[in-house]
């Protein structure tokens, strides 16, 4: 009896470390030999200016500065993460050149952001050289949440750049907001002009891109009206893999256009399943600050519909470091 107990026990014990062993074969692997090559930037999009401009303006003697201290902070993180993290940060400022209101959903990334802010002077040459002005880090303190901000995000990172398993995994849940309805109104039926003055910071480095954008969401917003006429509850592929998202973000705009209230019960139907078991985001889409090239008070919060403090979602982990 007692035999076939402890042989019944190492039964299990082997079962719970085969389980064991597949989820943690199925995480991403961040290994930094795997970090796409400029930075993950889409074929079609035209951001290589901005893009040479944010690699000059980033001395590699401040990241190796800025990587010691994360190790040393973080004995348990390893260089690959430090160099996956930096990575996605990379991207985020590049939107931050972009858009007039840049939330950080990433705790992870943040931590990075943070790290940098710590070095003041150099912090301040890189701003000043990739901006023209100061790249504040504003904490964010309103107790809304703000899914609409983050639909918005959703969309211009999947026009610009490949969403990776990592991405999904620091980012959390790409997709899972509808983009507000009088934005999509907008960029509908307002100009060219009036769209890139409300919700862009242009320069002559990233013109092209954001035009590139506004014809996009444009054009997106046309063929969802063409296929609504067609048939009314849409029809799209489902995405299969990781990398460019841009139909996914097709699938966002038609659910977010017509069907606004019951967006998630369409868009499910052809959103990225897979990925769900490695996102570290919280559902109800808070962020621990924002991008402003403004002077600020302090005050935070990270646009109209405003942020969620990360201390009000438990699976936020740590909360925001401001």
């Amino acid at each position: 009896m007692i035999a076939e107990l402890v042989v019944g026990g190492l039964i299990i014990v082997g079962v719970s470390a085969g389980i064991s062993a597949m989820v943690k074969n199925r995480r991403p692997k961040l290994a930094k030999e795997n970090i796409p090559a400029r930075l993950g930037v889409l074929e079609q999009a035209p951001i290589q200016p901005l893009l040479e401009k944010l690699n000059r303006s980033l001395d590699d003697g401040y990241i190796q500065q800025v990587k010691r201290r994360f190790l040393e902070e973080h004995p348990k993180r390893t260089e690959d993460e430090f160099e996956w993290r930096l990575f996605e940060l990379k991207r985020y400022f590049l939107l931050a050149n972009i858009l007039k209101t840049t939330p950080m959903f990433s705790e992870e990334v943040d931590e990075i952001w943070h790290d940098m802010l710590l070095f003041t002077q150099k912090y301040q040459v890189f701003s000043e050289k990739f901006l023209g002005k100061m790249l504040h880090h504003t904490p964010n303190t309103s107790p809304k949440p703000a899914p609409q901000d983050r639909a918005f995000f959703d969309w211009v990172f999947s026009q610009l750049f490949q969403v990776t398993q990592y991405s999904w995994k620091t980012w959390g849940n790409f997709f899972k907001h509808p983009l507000d309805f009088q934005l999509l109104k907008e960029f509908k039926h307002d100009t060219d002009e009036f769209l890139i003055d409300k919700y862009f910071m242009i320069n002559e480095d990233n013109k092209e891109t954001i035009e590139y954008l506004v014809a996009n969401m444009k054009q997106q917003l046309n063929s969802a009206e063409e296929m609504y006429q067609e048939d009314k509850k849409g029809k799209f592929t489902k995405q299969r893999s990781f990398g460019e998202m841009t139909a996914l973000s097709a699938v966002m705009v038609y659910y977010s256009y017509f069907y606004f209230d019951e967006y998630w019960s369409y868009a499910k139907a052809y959103a990225f399943a897979n990925p769900v078991q490695y996102s570290s985001g919280c559902a109800a889409a808070v962020f621990c600050g924002s991008a402003s090239s403004d002077h600020h008070s302090g005050d935070g919060g990270g646009g109209d519909s405003g942020g969620s403090s990360c201390s009000s979602c438990s699976s936020c982990g740590g909360g925001c470091s401001s």
